[in-house]
């Protein structure tokens, strides 16, 4: 079942499709020139696949006069490493290339550097002659906007910047100008993008802010932003204790398994850590008591 942080990097991508082509460009180095369109696809290559194998995204490049799509990608957030999808990838990719008959691109979008060395690994499609080579996009490919007044040019290049790298050093930086930014954003959007961010950094830069951003040190524009920052502290405590506790779900889920004599590799171990919804770490949890083996249990997930 997805977390609510590969849920919320879909939704941004979805509300703002062309920020999957400025990091190509920015990244590596794809660019797609001319007049072109870019839309969210209601595709969701579900022909040879159930529901719950589709892709996150599928964006289409379209020529604006004709409607002709010129390019396309398969957009997947992926937030650890996971076997099955060197499987499903190569196979998203055909399904599209061949309905819409115009080159298809993997575009893998990650914040866990080591999961991005990963993902960029070519997929061999047999023996050694066909492959599929993903576009990763990861944090060392990510931009750090710690300047405001860019920051309120690119808003989201900004937020995606400070999730990928909300455990550097320059996180606090990076956070700082984007929530100073947000004083120039519509409300809905400020909203959402200052509680990912107050929410998904750690704990020591998440405070620094509040300290530092706290309405009787800066005076805010909006009334919005004013009370979002005072808000903060009580909404960072009261998630931190349910990261606590998730951590310790994932970690029963595997002692019961280890107790039972199963092995788990890393990708498996991986793959639990990973995992911020309750209700399937709980499940886990249920299903390790009689389960054959690590597969076998992370199979229905």
């Amino acid at each position: 079942m997805p977390s609510l942080e590969h849920e919320m990097l879909v939704e941004l991508l979805r509300e703002h499709p062309d920020l999957v082509l400025a990091l190509l460009r920015a990244a590596v180095g794809i660019a797609i020139d001319g007049d072109v369109e870019v839309v969210a696809s209601p595709e969701n290559l579900t022909e040879v696949q159930p529901p719950e194998r589709r892709a996150d995204l599928v964006l289409i490049v379209r020529d604006p006069s004709s409607g002709v799509a010129i390019h396309a990608a398969v957009v997947e957030v992926q937030l650890h490493r996971d076997p099955r999808k060197r499987w499903t990838w190569p196979l998203y990719q055909s399904v599209l290339r061949a309905r819409l008959r115009c080159p298809v691109a993997i575009v893998v979008v990650t914040l866990d550097e080591e999961t991005a060395r990963w993902c960029a690994e070519p997929i061999d499609l047999g023996g050694g002659r066909s492959w599929v080579y993903p576009q990763v996009i990861g944090p060392s490919r990510v931009p750090v906007v710690t300047e405001v007044e860019r920051a309120r040019r690119h808003p989201e290049v900004a937020l995606l910047g400070v999730l990928a790298h909300r455990h550097d050093a320059i996180a606090f930086e990076a956070a700082r100008a984007l929530l100073f930014a947000l004083d120039d954003v519509d409300e809905a959007r400020a909203r959402w993008y200052a509680d990912i961010v107050l929410g998904f950094v750690d704990e020591a830069v998440r405070r620094a802010l509040e300290a530092e951003m706290n309405p009787e040190k800066y005076e805010f524009r909006s009334e919005f932003m004013r009370r979002i920052m005072a808000e903060g502290e009580a909404r960072g405590e009261a998630r931190g204790e349910a990261r606590g506790e998730l951590a310790a779900l994932a970690n029963a889920v595997l002692k019961v398994l280890e107790a039972r004599g199963i092995a788990c590799d890393a990708d498996h171990r991986a793959i639990v850590h990973g995992s911020s919804d309750r209700a399937q770490l709980e499940d886990w949890l249920v299903r390790a008591v009689h389960v054959r083996d690590a597969d076998e249990l992370l199979a229905a997930s």
